[in-house]
C-alpha cells in the first residue's frame, strides 16, 4: 500500500489533487509484476501478491506511475529494496526518494516473503534416484555474455527399449508435446534473458509410454557463428511438482562451457534397469564441436545408451534433419545406407485452437525445370499421372492423432519431366488460418516410421493470420544424378481454397529463391560413453530460482 503519494491529476479548478497510481516491480531489469490501478487516491491499497524466482540475490525496484488513458503514464517515484539474504517474512515502510521523480513524495509498505530452495548438487558421473516422484519439471537457465541475444535450444530426445529414437516422444522447439502429453516442452527461448528458467521440460513419469527407456537432454546453439563459450553460466534443476520443491541440480563446469563447441549433452533421465517405474538422472557434460541441433547427434545418444541396452545398434551415419524456414537438405544424407526409401512418406499435420474445426487439405504440385505445371495431387486426384505419388485421402477436421494427411512418393519412379514437387495446405471451407496454432511436415520411411528423415514444425503461426493457404515446402532434384532429391522449407502464407489457387505462389517463390545444392554433411565419429560413476557427495546448494 502507499501513503502520501504525489498528486498528478488536476481538478476542475486546475489544482493537482489526486492520482491514479499503480506499481511496477522489476528485478534484474525485467518486469516481474504489476498491480492494478487505484483511481483518484494518494493513499492506495493494492494488496497485490507478486511471485517470482531469481537466480541470485538482486535488489527489487518498485516504480509508481500515474495512469493516464490519453497519454504516457507519469512516473510518481521509484525506490530500491535490497533482496533479503535470509528466509522469512519482512514488512516495512519505505520512503520514496524525492529525487526519483518530479515532486516525488510519500512512502510504500511492502511485505516480502523469501524462500530458499535447496537440493542435491550433482556433478558429472553422479546418478540420482527420483524415487517417489511422479511429476517432474526439468528447468534449464543460462546467462549470455555481454548481453548478446543468442538462440539456444533445449531438446529432450527419447530412446526406446528397442534402441530407436522415438520422434513422437521427443520434445524440442518444433514439437512441444509428445504423443500422449506425458512429456512437454515450454517452447523456444531465443535470447536467454528470462527471469528464472529459460526453458522447461515437464515429465509425467507414470504416463510416459512404456517403450521409452531414456530421455537425453541436449543443449545446442542455433545461432550461426556462436559457440558455447558465449554462455556465461548454465544450470539444470529437477523439481518435484507435487511437493513444490527442488530435488537436484547440475551446473556444467566452466571448462565445459568454455569449449569451442556448439552442443552439449547435459544429462540423461532413464528408467532403472531393475525397476522400470523408477527413474534416475545422470549428468553427462560432454560437448560436440559443430552440431546445431540434436538431429545429427543420434549416433552419440545411442552410444550413451549402451550401458542400458548393450545390444543397441549404433549406425554412425544415422541422423534426422531438424529443419527451419529457408533450410534445405539432401535426402540421401539422412536415409539409411544413403538410399532414399521407396516409397518415402510425407506426413502433414496441423493443430487448431479452441476446438475449431477447419476443413484443411494437403496437396502436391509438380513442376518441370521451367516451372510449368505438370501435375497436381489432391483430394480430387489421389494419384499422379505417373502413379509415383499417392495421396491417402482427405482429413476434414484436423483432429486426427499424429498426421492429418499423408502422401507416399516413389521418387525413383517420378517422371523425368518433373523437377519440383511442392506441398501446400489449403482451407477448402475458405476459413482463414487464424485458428491454426501449429503446422508441421516430416518425411519418413513407412516401414520404419519411428525415425524421420526430415522434420519441420511451424510453431509460431501468427504470419498465416488472414490467409487461407500455406505453401510448406518443396522436393527438388538437386544433385549430379536425377535421383538425387532434396527438400527445402518454404513456409509462406498464401490465399486459396484448393491447390489450383497456389500453383502461381509456388512458381513465384521458386523464381525468387531457386533452391541450391545443400552443403555437405560433416562426418560423424562416434566414441562417447556415459561418464564413469562418481559417488554422490552429501552436499546441498542454494537454488534461489524456483522454476516457472
Amino acid at each position: 500500500q502507499g501513503e502520501g503519494l504525489v498528486a498528478k491529476d488536476k481538478n476542475l479548478l486546475g489544482k493537482k489533487t489526486s492520482s491514479d497510481p499503480y506499481v511496477e516491480v522489476l528485478c534484474n531489469r525485467k518486469r516481474v509484476g504489476i498491480t492494478a490501478t487505484k483511481q483518484k487516491t494518494l493513499n492506495p491499497v493494492w494488496n497485490k501478491i507478486i511471485s517470482f524466482g531469481i537466480k541470485a540475490p538482486s535488489p527489487f525496484i518498485l516504480k509508481v506511475y500515474d495512469e493516464d488513458m490519453l497519454s504516457t503514464p507519469d512516473l510518481m517515484g521509484a525506490l530500491t529494496i535490497p533482496c533479503p539474504t535470509t528466509p522469512g517474512i519482512t514488512s516495512a515502510w519505505y520512503d520514496i526518494p524525492p529525487d526519483s521523480a518530479k515532486n516525488a513524495s510519500g512512502k510504500l509498505e511492502v511485505r516480502i516473503e523469501t524462500k530458499f530452495i535447496t537440493s542435491q548438487s550433482l556433478v558429472r558421473g553422479n546418478e540420482f534416484d527420483l524415487k517417489g516422484v511422479d511429476l517432474v519439471q526439468l528447468g534449464l537457465a543460462w546467462d549470455m555474455i555481454q548481453g548478446k541475444a543468442v538462440d539456444l535450444d533445449v531438446s529432450g530426445v527419447a530412446i526406446t527399449s528397442s534402441g530407436q529414437v522415438s520422434m513422437s516422444d521427443t520434445v524440442y522447439h518444433g514439437n512441444t508435446v509428445n504423443r500422449n502429453r506425458s512429456i512437454t516442452h515450454s517452447g523456444d527461448e531465443r535470447e536467454g534473458d528470462e527471469v528464472g528458467d529459460d526453458e522447461v521440460i515437464n515429465l509425467n513419469f507414470p504416463q510416459i509410454p512404456s517403450t521409452v527407456l531414456a530421455i537425453y537432454v541436449v543443449l545446442t546453439v542455433a545461432t550461426q557463428g556462436i559457440k558455447l563459450s558465449y554462455v556465461r553460466s548454465a544450470i539444470a534443476r529437477v523439481r518435484d511438482v507435487r511437493k513444490g520443491r527442488a530435488i537436484c541440480s547440475f551446473r556444467p563446469s566452466s571448462h565445459a562451457l568454455s569449449e569451442d563447441a556448439t552442443a552439449m549433452f547435459l544429462l540423461r533421465i532413464a528408467r532403472d534397469s531393475n525397476d522400470p517405474a523408477l527413474w534416475k538422472v545422470s549428468p553427462i557434460e560432454d560437448t560436440h564441436a559443430v552440431a546445431r541441433d540434436f538431429g545429427s547427434l543420434i549416433p552419440h545418444l545411442k552410444s550413451y545408451t549402451q550401458d542400458l541396452l548393450p545390444s543397441i545398434h549404433v549406425d554412425p551415419t544415422e541422423r534426422v534433419a531438424i529443419m527451419r524456414k529457408g533450410g534445405n537438405v539432401r535426402l540421401r544424407d539422412f536415409s539409411p545406407g544413403q538410399t532414399i526409401p521407396s516409397p518415402v512418406r510425407l506426413g502433414l499435420a496441423w493443430d487448431v485452437t479452441n476446438g475449431v474445426n477447419i476443413d484443411l487439405d494437403a496437396s502436391a504440385i509438380c513442376l518441370d525445370s521451367d516451372l510449368n505445371l505438370v501435375d497436381r495431387i489432391w483430394f480430387r486426384q489421389l494419384k499422379s499421372l505417373d502413379n509415383a505419388i499417392h495421396h491417402h485421402g482427405d482429413e476434414r477436421e484436423g483432429d486426427a492423432i499424429g498426421d492429418d494427411e499423408t502422401i507416399d512418393l516413389r521418387l525413383d519412379q517420378v517422371s523425368s519431366k518433373i523437377q519440383y514437387i511442392g506441398f501446400c495446405i489449403n482451407s477448402y471451407s475458405g476459413q482463414e488460418l487464424d485458428d491454426v496454432s501449429r503446422a508441421s511436415c516430416h518425411l519418413f520411411d513407412p516401414v520404419n516410421p519411428q525415425l524421420d528423415l526430415c522434420s519441420y514444425a511451424l510453431t509460431n503461426a501468427s504470419h498465416v493470420d488472414g490467409h487461407t493457404a500455406l505453401v510448406l515446402g518443396c522436393l527438388y532434384r538437386g544433385g549430379p544424378s536425377p535421383g538425387d532429391w532434396c527438400l527445402c522449407i518454404i513456409s509462406e502464407a498464401a490465399q486459396g481454397r484448393t491447390v489450383d489457387d497456389n500453383v502461381d505462389e509456388l512458381q513465384n517463390y521458386l523464381r525468387r529463391s531457386p533452391p541450391h545444392a545443400p552443403e555437405e554433411e560433416f562426418e560423424i565419429v562416434v566414441e562417447p560413453e556415459m561418464p564413469k560413476r562418481v559417488p554422490l557427495v552429501d552436499e546441498e546448494i542454494d537454488l534461489s530460482a524456483p522454476m516457472k
